[in-house]
């Protein structure tokens, strides 16, 4: 009967370790995370401005004119580069919501589990 106890235990013990090593995990990973969407939010803006530009620009009028299928292949090309631009900076925005959201509640959490530990500590007068 203790031989159970102590390897139910140890089964409980060795899935919270799990847990924990996950959530460090996910942890190293929010900074590269949060680069991605921070390169996303900030590089956006310029392919946008950039297409908008090229497609205002008076000599573009020209371009499409004089240059038949090559033209509305550019047209096309910018046209895609706003699109997809636009997507990725909404999604970097919103993906960097998450991150910060999941950064507070992890530092949370880390704080309640020094907490408990330290708890523990104090009531069984174990030293760390």
């Amino acid at each position: 009967m203790d031989e159970e106890k102590y390897e139910l235990h140890e089964e409980r013990k060795n899935v919270l370790w799990l847990i924990d090593s996950f959530i460090h995990q996910i942890n190293s990973m929010r900074k590269f995370l949060a680069g991605v969407a921070i390169s996303a939010i900030v590089m956006t803006p310029f392919a946008i401005l950039l297409s908008v530009y090229l497609l205002s620009h008076p000599s573009f009028l020209t371009i499409l004119e004089k240059e038949g299928v090559f033209g509305i292949g550019l047209f096309s090309l910018l046209t895609v580069v706003i699109i997809i631009s636009v997507i990725l900076f909404i999604t970097g925005i919103l993906q960097y919501r998450k991150i910060r959201f999941w950064y507070k509640k992890y530092t949370e959490y880390k704080k309640a589990k020094e907490d408990v530990d330290r708890k523990i500590s104090e009531k069984f007068n174990f030293e760390e």
